[in-house]
């Protein structure tokens, strides 16, 4: 299964920080823009993974355009694709 969230990238002085804004407390980091994403979505599917086990629904989510950013900062779509059970990592 896949789960699409809405990330906020943002440029940092050490590289880049995402933030899942419907996702509270889940993010990555990264030298550059690509590793930030990649961090995220690490952190993103297992955020899902836990909050599956304690409740059964997720978060709604944010619409792009209502996410409010800065100058530094870009809103993208991030695919979060579940692990299947009995499959290598």
């Amino acid at each position: 299964m896949t789960y699409y969230y809405p990330a906020v990238i943002s440029k940092k002085d050490s590289g880049y920080r995402v933030d899942f804004p419907d996702l509270e407390g889940c993010f990555g980091e990264g030298r550059d823009r690509d590793d930030a994403l990649s961090s995220a979505r690490e952190a993103g599917v297992n955020w899902i993974l836990v909050e599956l086990e304690e409740v059964s629904d997720l978060p709604a989510q944010t619409h792009l355009e209502d996410i409010p950013l800065t100058e530094n900062q870009e809103s993208t779509m991030v695919a979060l694709i579940m692990p299947r059970e009995g499959w290598d990592e």
